[in-house]
């Protein structure tokens, strides 16, 4: 009886039982993250900090909602009745650092979860908390909003979700 090597017979029931073997492919490039386009007008961020304050009220939970243009500045701020100061503080830092990185705020507590992202970043004003959005419109970033003070990350991302959708 004739031995065949190992290879030969992973090749054998390759051919037979008609499989393949691959090798597993590196993960595909990131999406490319948009351009910068003209800021956010006060109109724009009045009506997506409404909408988000609509949906706080529907969730019945205290929030601050800001809105900063492309440059991560201050353009709307508003901030519920009986909502700790922290949560004001949250939503203006998610805000920025959302316009900053052009990325959810979610992205970076992930990456300092899993130990992605050292103190050096967090120093640079990284807030790494769920809860900001950046704004795109006609697939240019035109600021973000950033939202604090409700139980979770998922419920402040919920809320700033609603205000984004309210840009469509």
């Amino acid at each position: 009886m004739r031995h065949l090597p190992l290879v030969g017979v992973a090749v054998y029931v390759a051919l037979v039982f008609g499989t393949t073997v691959h090798a597993q492919q590196p993960a595909p490039p990131p999406a490319p993250l948009p351009e910068y386009g003209p800021t956010v007008t006060l109109e724009q961020a009045m009506k997506v900090a409404n909408a988000a304050l609509a949906e706080a009220k529907k969730l019945n939970v205290a929030e601050a909602i800001t809105i900063v243009d492309n440059g991560g500045r201050l353009v709307y701020f508003l901030k519920m009745d009986d909502l700790r100061q922290i949560g004001a503080d949250l939503s203006q830092g998610k805000a920025r650092t959302s316009a900053f990185t052009k990325l959810p705020s979610k992205a970076y507590e992930d990456r300092v979860a899993s130990g992605g992202v050292g103190v050096a970043a967090l120093s640079y004003g990284i807030t790494a908390a769920a809860g900001g959005l950046p704004l795109i419109m006609n697939g240019k970033m035109i600021g973000a909003i950033g939202v604090g003070g409700g139980p979770n990350g998922v419920i402040d991302t919920q809320v700033a979700q609603a205000g984004l959708d309210a840009l469509k």
